[in-house]
């Protein structure tokens, strides 16, 4: 389900990077009562989520998008289908008057929880979407990539860098450039 892959912390699970690249929160409830989050305050670390044990996940609350947002999200996995991630991506660009104002980079696969990366936003803010191109290498300030059997850690960031500077042409040429199968 949808709760459990968040609720579990894992740091490869497919939903998380791309709620948190939307801005979602979560509810948690136990008998104490309610409470709701930032989903990305959720994950503190591999293993560790800020969640009570007699706490239970009741809620996902996603803003919808507004006319200035792009949204992008991609999956590397071994195998086409139902394979666990080596590299998930969620990415949410607020565009005005052809700049970023705003992004949301979130990656799973890229740490012990799934994270943002909040410096390579800040080096995006004010930029066109094809000088944007240019800083995806700025992702090696916010990830030290994990190394295990789906990726190595090189692989992982080549990798994620390669699929924010996809998405970066894919909202510049929107009507040109066909980058998806």
């Amino acid at each position: 389900t949808i709760g459990g892959n968040i609720a579990n912390g894992s740091p490869i699970g497919d939903t998380p990077p791309i709620l948190i690249a939307l801005g979602a929160s979560i509810t948690l409830e136990s008998i104490r009562g309610a409470r709701t989050l930032p989903l990305e305050d959720f994950f503190i670390e591999y293993g560790k989520q800020d969640r009570a044990a007699d706490e239970v996940l009741t809620e996902i609350i996603v803003p919808k998008l507004s006319h200035s947002q792009r949204f992008r999200c991609f999956k590397l996995a071994k195998r086409y289908d139902q394979d666990i991630s080596s590299v998930m991506t969620g990415f949410c660009f607020t565009i005005e008057e052809g700049k970023i104002v705003e992004s949301k980079l979130a990656f799973g696969g890229m740490a012990g929880t799934p994270k943002r990366a909040t410096n390579t936003e800040a080096a995006l803010r004010g930029k066109t979407l094809e000088e944007a191109c240019s800083l995806v290498e700025n992702l090696s300030s916010d990830f030290v990539p994990m190394d295990d059997h789906r990726a190595s850690a090189d692989y992982r960031m080549i990798s994620a860098q390669n699929l924010l500077k996809k998405a970066l042409i894919e909202l510049s040429e929107e009507e040109k450039v066909a980058t998806r199968l």
